[in-house]
């Protein structure tokens, strides 16, 4: 089977590889699509290797691509079967489980039945959209509250857009023009350009001088800059959200961007929700009780894939190209090199 690598010069390819196995409570998924969650992986690989960090005569290892995809079931464990079925559609979330290949082993956890009116393509998406619920979540995000959000890359749309579903408000800010087109095509209320836009002053301004309740910054490397902008935006005890590997700075903070005088609470969101860093969760389908945990990384998806077949939430305009598995190279050198111009990334794999 074909399946899609990046090695340690941060060279991505497709190779072939062997079947895999069915390894316990879980699916083989027969992989319709699959999308890449940012390039700033390859990118760094590919800088080190520029800086000499990995040697030229080094041997070339490689890893197996993996973050979210969707796909048909063609094998299932007998404890699964009366919950899903052969031939069911589901979305895959999670590194490890939504394969870059044509087949996968997926646990249970981390699929599920994808909705009619849902297509493939969008819900390849499913990891960086439970990102941005999993952000909402650790917000205790409310109805009429208002989120601003700083990189409106994947999980920034997604968050924005959920952040309406649940009854909010949102705005957002980007770099990169094509960013903002996409939001303001999914209904988001504000796209300010951060090169010479204000932020900070627009949101004042649609909270009658408030300030926002909620600041996600959800870009690759946040600087000193955007972490006072953010608190600068927040209302006094509003809630500073950092996504993935983001890193505030506060330092030199004075005036409305002290956090101090502000008393600003600072929650950093990292993964899909409860259960998706632990490994008797993801790995063994050992699962939480429901309650006491209403809301893991699989109930989110469920949640997720509801809010898109009920057209609460919108994907197709975030996908902005496609590609055959055989040129993910293509695919991947889009988004490392050109992240400017593309935004959801979609590989097909010839099923429909």
């Amino acid at each position: 089977m074909k399946q899609v690598v990046v090695n340690n010069r941060g060279e991505v390819y497709t190779r072939e590889a062997l079947m895999p196995r069915l390894e316990g409570s879980g699916a083989i998924v027969q992989t319709i699509a699959s999308s890449f969650g940012t390039g700033e992986g390859t990118r760094q690989r590919r800088e080190a290797f520029r800086r000499g960090e990995v040697r030229a005569g080094a041997p070339v290892e490689e890893r197996p691509l993996s973050y979210q995809s969707c796909g048909r079931i063609v094998e299932l464990s007998d404890d699964l079967r009366g919950i899903f079925q052969i031939g069911d559609v589901v979305a895959c979330a999670g590194s490890g489980f939504g394969h870059d290949a044509e087949y996968g082993y997926v646990p249970k956890n981390a699929m599920a039945r994808v909705p009619e009116g849902v297509s493939p393509e969008v819900a390849t998406t499913c990891n960086v959209a439970l990102t941005a619920l999993h952000l909402l979540r650790r917000a205790q995000f409310q109805a009429g509250e208002f989120l601003a959000v700083i990189g409106l890359g994947m999980v920034g749309q997604y968050a924005a857009q959920l952040a309406a579903a649940f009854g909010g408000r949102a705005i957002g800010s980007d770099l990169h023009p094509l960013r903002l087109e996409k939001a303001l095509a999914c209904g988001i209320e504000a796209a300010v350009n951060a090169r010479d836009g204000d932020l900070v002053a627009e949101v004042r301004q649609r909270t009658g001088g408030l300030g926002a309740d909620h600041v996600g910054i959800c870009v690759v490397k946040g600087t000193k800059e955007v972490t006072h902008q953010a608190v600068r935006a927040l209302r006094p005890s509003g809630v500073l959200l950092l996504v993935g590997g983001v890193a505030a700075d506060f330092t030199g903070a004075a005036g409305d961007a002290s956090p101090h005088t502000k008393e600003i609470d600072v929650r950093w969101v990292y993964g899909r929700g409860p259960g998706s860093r632990d490994p008797s969760w993801s790995l063994r389908g050992v699962d939480y009780p429901a309650r006491f945990v209403r809301w893991t990384a699989k109930t989110n998806l469920d949640a997720w894939l509801h809010l898109v077949a009920t057209g609460r939430v919108r994907g197709e305009p975030l996908i902005t190209h496609r590609f055959p598995v055989e040129r993910a190279g293509e695919a991947a050198d889009l988004l490392a090199e050109h992240p400017e111009q593309a935004l959801g990334v979609v590989l097909t794999y010839g099923q429909a």
